[in-house]
């Protein structure tokens, strides 16, 4: 599916007319026409965000000329699986450019530009709650979200080395905490968050 297609197909599945949809953008009608027009220009990087709000999709998705998003717009996107190395440098991930050579993973969670896919590795975080993430887990990242007491996130510590762990607060001070009960919590101290977990999934093959 093109970009032009993707919006025109959007704005009519919203029952909007043209110029509905160039008022809500903020755009002309004019411009809204040549966004749905075969060979016609795309949105400017002022107006896609807008655009994609209208849509429920991510700027990402409509960027890419919608190729993400399945009929009915069940909004399915694709980040890239990185390592923990990579994990560490994650501003290297562009969600918005070409990313050849790396394993993509499906989610459905909007995606922004640095979002990635993580490996779980080890039984730290498999637990006896609902939530258990054992060894093979696909974790979907996302860097541009601030972490809150409660979430999941990867940390990365002085040594460039990542982890994955339950943040939480007590008496101010924050920690890490496993769900394996057999590891301790220890301090978030000088580490740095560098994303939160948005969605879990395991992929047999």
């Amino acid at each position: 599916m093109s970009v032009h297609t993707l919006i025109r197909e959007g704005r009519k599945r919203l029952a909007m007319s043209e110029q509905q949809f160039a008022d809500a953008v903020g755009v002309s009608r004019g411009a809204v026409q040549q966004w749905e027009r075969p060979g016609g220009t795309a949105p400017k990087r002022s107006n896609q965000r807008r655009v994609a709000e209208l849509l429920g999709i991510s700027v990402a998705e409509l960027v890419s000329g919608g190729s993400n998003v399945s009929p009915g717009f069940d909004v399915r996107a694709e980040v890239p699986l990185i390592s923990d190395v990579q994990a560490g440098n994650y501003t290297v991930i562009d969600n918005f450019k070409p990313k050849g050579g790396l394993e993509m993973v499906p989610v459905t969670v909007a995606i922004k530009r640095h979002t990635f896919a993580l490996r779980v590795q080890g039984d730290s975080m498999v637990g006896e709650s609902l939530d258990s993430f054992p060894e093979g887990s696909l974790l979907i990242v996302e860097p541009d979200m601030e972490a809150m007491p409660g979430d999941y996130v990867i940390a990365l510590n002085s040594y460039n080395e990542t982890t994955f762990k339950q943040l939480i607060k007590d008496g101010g001070e924050f920690y890490l905490k496993p769900l394996n009960v057999r590891y301790p919590i220890k301090p978030l101290g000088d580490a740095e968050i560098i994303g939160v977990v948005r969605e879990f999934t395991k992929k047999f093959r």
